[in-house]
């Protein structure tokens, strides 16, 4: 059964996006929604296009883990993006300002990003973004943009994520509409993208957010291992370590694990 409160009539309501949420598709459950992205894209579907279910049965984050949720508690989205080739680089900092300024709009929570794309409350995971950029040689290269928001979700249950994940209701003490939360989400980004594509910086806001600064980390990424602190980062969001042995590098993706 479709839930009432995600269906696409409500999610148009008053929404008034230039691009982004212009299509939505609705599924009470799906394998995963990058794959319905996927599969709409090389159809041909509009940018903008939104793909969000109730319940995901192959969800999956960043490295292929699986991204653990019960129905109806979650957001669990993609979007098709058809960016150009140098606002793709920065899709990452306007996809979790996006969702970092729709926290702080419903829930007056103040989130964090962990570098790149995890999305913090109090040191807790709470959201995550994935994002899969494929050349169509049919038709134009596009982008997926897969993000997941833990809203009214209670990871007790998994022992698994007890320790690392946690809620929106968790962190509120209170429960919240999923409906206000991907509103928000969708107008923030709308504005952001834009903002992208009229080629002005979201660096200084993005940095800002980031609670990686500052940080001894490890950064892992295929067999590759870095380490050292997290002093900045660069306008298309690398991040910029102190080796220990005095060397400056960037990094432009990773694992990251703070170190003591």
């Amino acid at each position: 059964m479709t839930c009432p409160e995600l269906s696409e009539e409500a999610i148009h309501r008053g929404l008034s996006t230039c691009v982004i949420g212009k299509r939505v598709i609705h599924l009470p459950v799906t394998t995963s929604t990058m794959d319905v992205v996927h599969q709409e894209a090389h159809a041909g579907a509009p940018e903008g296009t939104l793909a969000i279910a109730d319940e995901q049965t192959a969800g999956r984050g960043r490295f292929q883990r699986s991204w653990v949720s019960t129905p109806g508690t979650s957001l669990h989205m993609t979007l098709l993006l058809r960016p150009r080739e140098h606002e793709l680089r920065r899709m990452n900092m306007a996809v979790s300002l996006a969702v970092v300024r729709a926290i702080r709009a419903v829930t007056g929570l103040r989130a964090t990003i962990k570098w790149p794309n995890d999305i913090r409350l109090r040191g807790r995971k709470v959201g995550g973004i994935l994002i899969e950029s494929q050349p169509d040689h049919n038709a134009v290269p596009y982008t997926a943009v897969g993000v997941g928001i833990n809203v009214n979700f209670d990871p007790s249950p998994f022992p698994e994520i007890v320790e690392i994940a946690t809620s929106l209701m968790a962190e509120a003490g209170r429960r919240i509409s999923r409906l206000e939360v991907l509103q928000s989400f969708l107008r923030h980004l709308d504005a952001l993208y834009a903002t992208l594509r009229h080629g002005q910086p979201l660096h200084d806001e993005w940095s800002s957010s980031l609670e990686t600064l500052g940080q001894h980390v490890k950064v892992r990424w295929g067999d590759r291992v870095e380490e050292g602190v997290a002093f900045g980062v660069d306008a298309d969001g690398d991040l910029l370590l102190d080796r220990p042995d005095g060397a400056r590098i960037s990094l432009p993706a990773g694992e990251v694990t703070f170190q003591r």
